[in-house]
Formats: structure tokens, sequence, C-alpha cells
């Protein structure tokens, strides 16, 4: 299946912002209960992120700016703390990325909820978790467990949960308080010895159902549920990173190491390159799109990363359901 079109190469060289357009195409072209339905888990990855792949090689040689605009500040309608009203609650899979969307309407369904907006949000620069809570709950770059008693959220009525074993049952504290749930799933699965192969996302699949019994079926007196993430992973299977020689890549290993960002105050000199993005104002240096360095030790044996500058490590699912 390729979803590639003319179509689509000529919605890439019109004028104009291109990222809503984009995350369209993601969402109802790519990521989507039918395709994910018609395939194996594994057939569905592979062949989502082929096109992806293909597409932001189209993105490098035709339409370089989208990567500007992965850059700018997130819709201001999806600022989590204005979401937060009684018997309401976020809930964020640490790490879920787009393609995990399809397996969330399917549970959402078979739970009674109601699927009322299936979109895209925007990691935080660079896509970390500690930048994403400095950018959405103002209290510096934390960790998610550092956030529990935090009386930023305190000072607004917000509860907080935070869940790092999906066979534990969510404890709801009393009340219809506004309430944040963060579960280290399935960020916590990547450190595993099963992200080295492409079968990681198939145990994902089977693992979902588990978390989401014992974290969002547990918030029965919840009214409005907000799905969403603080980063997305990008799939680095065979033939699913941009093509590059040993000599282009010689620099970009040598400055960023096993990561894809690093701290201009760590490093200052960037190299000349294509392929990276520098943002003065955040500080740091990121890899652009699907380009992939050479990594060494562990971290070059995982086909799944995070912390650069593509789309699938930048958008981020928002699903909002109620009950």
């Amino acid at each position: 299946m390729s979803v590639l079109s003319q179509e689509l190469l000529e919605e890439l060289i019109k004028p104009g912002p291109r990222l809503p357009w984009i995350k369209n195409w993601l969402l109802n072209n790519v990521w989507t209960v039918d395709f994910y339905d018609s395939m194996t888990p594994i057939e569905y990855l592979k062949t989502g992120e082929i096109n992806v792949n293909r597409f932001e090689e189209l993105i490098s040689s035709s339409a370089d700016r989208i990567y500007k605009e992965l850059l700018s500040s997130p819709d201001i309608t999806k600022r989590l703390l204005d979401f937060f009203t009684e018997r309401t609650a976020i809930v964020i899979f640490d790490g879920l990325s787009l393609r995990e969307i399809p397996i969330i309407i399917k549970l959402a369904k078979k739970s009674g909820l109601v699927t009322n907006d299936i979109d895209c949000s925007l990691a935080a620069i660079p896509c970390e978790t500690v930048d994403f809570i400095e950018r959405e709950f103002h209290c510096g770059r934390l960790g998610p467990t550092q956030l529990i008693n935090r009386t930023e959220l305190k000072n607004k009525g917000i509860s907080m949960v935070h869940t790092n074993n999906i066979t534990q049952k969510l404890e709801i504290p009393n009340g219809e308080a506004p309430l944040l749930v963060w579960s280290a799933f399935p960020d916590n699965t990547y450190t595993d010895s099963g992200s080295k192969f492409e079968n990681h996302f198939e145990n994902i699949h089977v693992q979902f159902e588990t978390a989401w019994i014992n974290t969002v079926q547990q918030l029965k007196k919840v009214k409005k549920i907000i799905i969403t993430s603080d980063h997305g992973y990008i799939f680095f299977g065979t033939g699913m990173d941009a093509n590059r020689t040993s000599i282009e890549l010689r620099e970009l290993n040598e400055y960023f190491g096993n990561n894809r960002n690093m701290s201009l105050l760590v490093n200052p000199n960037p190299p000349k390159s294509d392929d990276l993005v520098v943002d003065e104002n955040k500080g740091v240096a990121l890899i652009k799109g699907r380009v992939k360095t050479r990594s060494t030790g562990e971290a070059a044996t995982r086909l799944y990363k995070h912390g650069g500058l593509s789309l699938m490590e930048m958008l981020t699912p928002w699903i909002v359901l109620e009950s």
C-alpha cells in the first residue's frame, strides 16, 4: 500500500502552512483503524513507516521549511492546563506515537467511550519528557514523578497519579477534582531488549489492553478524558531511514553521538549540514527528518528512537473521549 501521490507533491509545494494538512494525511491515510485491522501489527508498522519515510524524503527535497513549522509553538487550543476542569482527566501515555492511535480508538469503543476528537499535538523542543513538562506545567525541567506534589498543580486543584506498572490498577483520589494521569507505558518498554526488534510494536499492541484496563477504565467518575503524549518514537527498520553516505554522516556522528539532539551549551559548534536544525531560542541542535546516525554500544541496536525533529517524534496523539 502506498499513499503517496502527485496530489501530495502538489500540496507540498503550495505556499502557506503545511503542517495542518500533513497531520490530516497521517491520521486519515497512514495510521488508520482500517489499515490497522487489515494487516498484522508488523505489516501495519512497516507499511506506515515506509510511507512516512518516503514522504519525509519528499519534504527534504521540495519543502524543507516544514521542519521550521515543527519548531513553532503548539496549538493554543491544546494547552494542557486549560483543560483541567471538574470530572476531566488528562492521561499521558509516555512515548505514545501516532501509530498507536488505532489501538486507542478500538479500546475506547470497547470500553463504551465516545471518541469526540482525533487530532495531533506537538512535542516540545527538544522532544524530551522534561522539556514537555516545563512547557506545559511551567515548573522547570522535571521528571513525571516530581510533578506529583508540585504547587503549580495543587494551586489549580489538580490531582496527579503516576503509574509505571501496567498490571497495577490506578488508585484514583476521591472527589471530582481534575486529574492528571501519567503512565510510563509505553516509554518504559523501549529500554527492553525487545526494542531491538521490529516486533516490539506487536508487544506493545498486546500489552496495551492491560495498560488501558488499569488506567483509563479506572476513571469511573470522569466525564471527559484526553489521551495524549509527551513525544513519539521513530522506527528505523530496514530501509526506513534517509539515504546518506558514511561521509555525509561522519560529522553528524561525531557531534550527536548516540543522541538525536545536542545542547549548544554542551557542544556549541554543530557541523554545517542540511540534515540538522539549530534552534537558537532553545539552545539546541536537532537531527532533521529520518536521518540516522551511526550509534555505538547499546544504542546501536535500538530500532526505535526519539529526540530528533521528525514527524513521528514531534507529532503526538490528541484524542478526546467522553463517557
